[in-house]
């Protein structure tokens, strides 16, 4: 407790011990404080102290209740891998060689794709664009193969450029439109179960033809179906 000196007008503690004590004690408390966070608990100990008085003062343990953890699984898909293109250039030429119709296709390997042509008139009648049923049959032998693979494929119709008016096919361009569509859809039948390209280019490509070949040979090989096969997976863009 402070009071005022009458004489010198300073303030003067009545009991000046208190403050001794007060000292004494937070040193203390400094020490102890120190001693506990250099000190390392042994937990059997702790728990068995703890335990110990719970039992003397009667005081049930709180039942330690575990949230089941959810399990957390995401599906893996499990997808072949693309087949190497030299390698399937000499599985077809082993099935295509038991098969008359196919075996008349051509293979062509170039460095990023292959391309089997099949000449129309071995697939479609004359101006049309169902499959016939030996074409049906060697597809099927095909889709087979093709099933067996993830590589991306596309189906491309070509015409020559003589033109084609009818109420069915009003140009070149829906004429080899629904025949590349009729062998991309054979395919999926067949067993190829991935996405396929379809393209009708009508006789934009018939330029691409050597000028070496006789006119008739060129006509021959601008009216084709040709099926795109790319060393990439399924699910890209369209060649």
């Amino acid at each position: 407790m402070e009071y005022m000196d009458a004489q010198t007008g300073r303030p003067q503690i009545q009991r000046p011990w208190l403050v001794i004590f007060a000292d004494l004690v937070s040193l203390l408390l400094t020490f102890f404080v120190m001693m506990f966070a250099m000190s390392t608990v042994e937990q059997a100990k702790w728990e068995a102290a703890v335990a110990s008085i719970s039992r003397s003062m009667n005081i049930e343990s709180p039942a330690v209740v575990r949230s089941a953890q959810p399990k957390l699984t995401v599906p893996t898909v499990e997808r072949p891998d693309s087949v190497n293109l030299d390698y399937l250039v000499s599985v077809l030429r082993g099935q295509f060689a038991e098969a008359p119709l196919l075996s008349r296709s051509v293979i062509h390997r170039y460095a990023d794709h292959l391309i089997i042509s099949f000449p129309n008139d071995l697939l479609f009648g004359a101006g049309s664009a169902d499959l016939s049923a030996r074409a049906e049959t060697a597809l099927a032998v095909l889709g087979g193969v093709l099933g067996n693979l993830s590589n991306k494929i596309d189906v491309s119709g070509h015409t020559d450029p003589s033109p084609i008016s009818s109420r069915a096919y009003p140009s070149n361009w829906e004429l080899s439109l629904s025949r590349a569509r009729a062998v991309a859809a054979h395919l999926s039948r067949s067993g190829y179960q991935r996405d396929i390209g379809v393209l009708g280019y009508a006789d934009t490509r018939f330029g691409d033809l050597s000028l070496r070949l006789a006119a008739d040979q060129r006509e021959t090989l601008a009216r084709r179906v040709d099926i795109i096969i790319r060393p990439s997976q399924a699910g890209g863009k369209s060649w």
